[in-house]
Order: C-alpha cells, then sequence, then structure tokens
C-alpha cells in the first residue's frame, strides 16, 4: 500500500530512493510491470512535493515582483514608490474609515496610469489594481494635485538661483560630453495633445502647426536628461521665441549672465542673444560655421533624447494616445510627468522599453527661422527704443556664438596638427 499524501511533506526516505543509483529504471515506465502503478503514483506525488516547496509570490502584494517587472508596470522600482508616497502623503486627505483604499494601492493605480497610458477603465481592471472607472478618476485627481503641490514641485525641478550652482551645471555637461563651454542646460518646446476647446477657449489659439490641438510646453533639461525648468501654460499656436522671452528662464539667465557669463542652446526656433545660443542658418560645409552648428547640434540632442523618454516612460503624455483631457488637466499632467521623469533618473531607473525604437526627433517649434537685424538699425532713430534694446542683445548674442565658434576652431586646429 502506499503512504498517505501528507507524508510527502517529508524529504527523507522517498528523495534518498529517488537517487539511489541502484534503482531498477527500466520497469519504470512498463506498463505491465506489477509495480509501474506504484512508481507512476510515486512520481506524481514528487511533483507535488516540489510544487509545495517553491516559492509563490503573494498575489496580493504588487510590490512582491522583481523590480524589472515593477518598472514595467510603473516605471518607478519600489523603494522609489515609497519615497514618492512620503512625498505627498502631507498633501493627501487623511481618513479613519476601515474601508479606505490604502495610499498605496492609489499611487500604485495612478502610477500604472501615467505608465501605459490606457483608459481608465482598463486600468482598473488590472489584477493587481482592480478598481472602478470613477474610483479610479478620482485617484489620478488626488494623487495628481498632490504631486502638482508647489513644494513637491520646488523640490524635484530645480534651475539654478546662484552662480555655484549654474557653475555646478556647466561641469556636470561639460563632464557628461558636453562641446559647448559655459552651457548650464538645453532649451526646447513640445507639443501635447489636448481635448478641443470650446469656442470661448480660443479654439484656434491651440491649433499648432501640426494641426491638432494641443499646449506648447518649453522645457530645459541638463545632460543626465534632468529636467530644470518646465512651462506648460501656453497654447499651442504660441511661438518658442514668445514663451522664452515672457518666462522667468530668461530673466534667471540674463541675472546670471551679468555674474558669469552662461548660456542656454536652443534651436533656429529662438533668437539669439547672450544667453540663448542657437545654430548658424545653413552654413556652407567644412567651414567654422558648418562645425559650430555640428557641435551645437550634438550637444542640444540631450533635449530631443529628454523629451522622447519623458513621452516614452509616461505614456499618458504620448504624441499617440487620444487626447481625452482639457488643457488645463493636460498642463498639470506635464507637470506630473516631469516630476516622476526626474525621480527615475535621480534614482538611475532605467527606461524599460528600447529606445532604439522610439523617434527622438522633436521638430516642433512653431515659427519659422528668427529675424536677423542690421547693426546699423541701433543707431537709427527710426526704431523704437525697445526694438534697440533687442537688437542690442541680439548682436551681443551673435558676438558669444563668433566666441563660441572661435574657441571651437582652435580646438579643431589642435586636433588636426
Amino acid at each position: 500500500m502506499l503512504e498517505p499524501l501528507q507524508d510527502a511533506d517529508d524529504p527523507g526516505e522517498e528523495l534518498q530512493d529517488a537517487d539511489d543509483p541502484g534503482e531498477e529504471l527500466h520497469n519504470l515506465h512498463n506498463p505491465l510491470d506489477p509495480g509501474h502503478e506504484y512508481h507512476k503514483e510515486r512520481r506524481r506525488r514528487m511533483r507535488l512535493l516540489k510544487l509545495r516547496r517553491r516559492s509563490l509570490r503573494d498575489m496580493a502584494d504588487p510590490f512582491n515582483v522583481t523590480t524589472e517587472a515593477f518598472i514595467r508596470s510603473y516605471r518607478l522600482t519600489q523603494d522609489l514608490v515609497f519615497s514618492l508616497i512620503d512625498l505627498i502623503r502631507p498633501f493627501i486627505r487623511q481618513t479613519t474609515s476601515p474601508l479606505a483604499v490604502p495610499l498605496e494601492r492609489k499611487v500604485l493605480a495612478v502610477l500604472s496610469f501615467y505608465a501605459t497610458g490606457s483608459y481608465q477603465t482598463p486600468t482598473g481592471q488590472r489584477f493587481d489594481c482592480p478598481i472602478a472607472q470613477p474610483t479610479l478618476c478620482a485617484f489620478i485627481e488626488e494623487v495628481s494635485n498632490a504631486i502638482y503641490e508647489d513644494e513637491v514641485l520646488y523640490r524635484l525641478i530645480k534651475f539654478p538661483s546662484n552662480v555655484r550652482e549654474a557653475e555646478l551645471c556647466i561641469d556636470r555637461n561639460r563632464r557628461l560630453g558636453g562641446k559647448i563651454d559655459g552651457t548650464v542646460g538645453y532649451t526646447d518646446g513640445s507639443l501635447f495633445k489636448v481635448k478641443k476647446p470650446s469656442l470661448e477657449d480660443n479654439i484656434q489659439a491651440f491649433i499648432g502647426r501640426k494641426n491638432y490641438c494641443c499646449i506648447n510646453a518649453q522645457i530645459t533639461c541638463d545632460r543626465r536628461l534632468y529636467i530644470m525648468n518646465v512651462l506648460a501654460s501656453y497654447p499651442g499656436s504660441t511661438t518658442d521665441s514668445f514663451i522664452f522671452e515672457d518666462c522667468e528662464l530668461r530673466r534667471r539667465m540674463a541675472g546670471l549672465n551679468e555674474r558669469r557669463p552662461c548660456h542656454l542652446l536652443g534651436d533656429s526656433g529662438y533668437v539669439i542673444e547672450p544667453w540663448m545660443i542657437i545654430p548658424f542658418r545653413q552654413p556652407e560645409e567644412d567651414t567654422p560655421e558648418f562645425r559650430f552648428n555640428q557641435a551645437h547640434c550634438s550637444d542640444r540632442n540631450a533635449v530631443e533624447r529628454c523629451i522622447g523618454v519623458l513621452k516614452e516612460r509616461f505614456r499618458f503624455l504620448n504624441d499617440g494616445r487620444v487626447p481625452l483631457y482639457e488643457y488645463t488637466k493636460v498642463s498639470k499632467f506635464v507637470y506630473v510627468g516631469v516630476v516622476l521623469h526626474n525621480l527615475c533618473v535621480l534614482a538611475d531607473v532605467p527606461l524599460p522599453l528600447d529606445l532604439n525604437n522610439i523617434n527622438l526627433a522633436n521638430n516642433e517649434f512653431n515659427e519659422a527661422g528668427p529675424e536677423e537685424f542690421e547693426e546699423d538699425d541701433i543707431e537709427n532713430p527710426e526704431v523704437p527704443i525697445g526694438g534697440r534694446n533687442a537688437r542690442d542683445l541680439i548682436l551681443r548674442g551673435h558676438a558669444v556664438r563668433q566666441e563660441i565658434m572661435n574657441e571651437l576652431e582652435h580646438r579643431h586646429q589642435q586636433q588636426h596638427r
């Protein structure tokens, strides 16, 4: 007679017999052998024993998975999620109800929505966070508002506020492969789709150059792809140069530039200034201007990659998704996505997707090349004083760009001697 099944948990005699080299194996699979049924049942119990000893993860605990699987679902690591929860907990309404959903569950459900860019209903039907669509909608609003708090934004989106911090950024960019010295960061605009606004909201203002409703967000990053400044409050038809001219970033760069010559790198959608360096317009090949453009393009590619990684890491910002939200909510989502992106950059969290399949080109500036001015216009009495000041800044910007080009050309000649 066979022993009861519960004795199979004892790894003693049966496991020892299974490894006995003197056991006759030629009769194990012979159905005519009298011991065939015995060996068949014995093998079945051995398989049960192995299954019982195997460690199965707790399906009720979404954190009990591998780091790679967790990043694939939520884009952050387990430790980073707990850090985020501690950061936003003061801004979440506290409740003592025993039926309340734990904050950890709320954050995971919202991160899943951010990461996949899916509709709220299928997001709420995931096996690890089964939540009804109206409830998930409330969670998204609650968690997004908490991340959108000024204290959280100022803590995780930082631009240099003094010369020392600016020099740290300049040195870091140089160590990470930057070719143009004195560069604090890299700036570009990017379009984010929004739901079609009403006529009262001036729908024409939101139609960008790609003929869909969107907002135009100005993003400035360093070579780590850490976003130091973001401004996501302008309609899609607003030009990149207008956003920069009217923003606090420009005023801060002007103040830094007075104490320490430094600049940002932008594309031809911006107007050249001492603190905003743009490429030359269509230079001839094998000229100093052409080599400057190559170095400029190589450095400024950081912001192109940054925007591509941001939209691919958190696909609710991706261009391929259907716009379902008003422009005010999309603007908030952009700031939330930047905060989460910076968390990933600071913690060195890898992107779970293959960047080789991502189109990182970001040719989304909304105007032609900037207007060029002649030096004689500065003293022209018919030109308004404000216009003369703008022209003076442009000429100073040309002088700064010329100095940078001369330095790059000097390096080029030394390397080819």
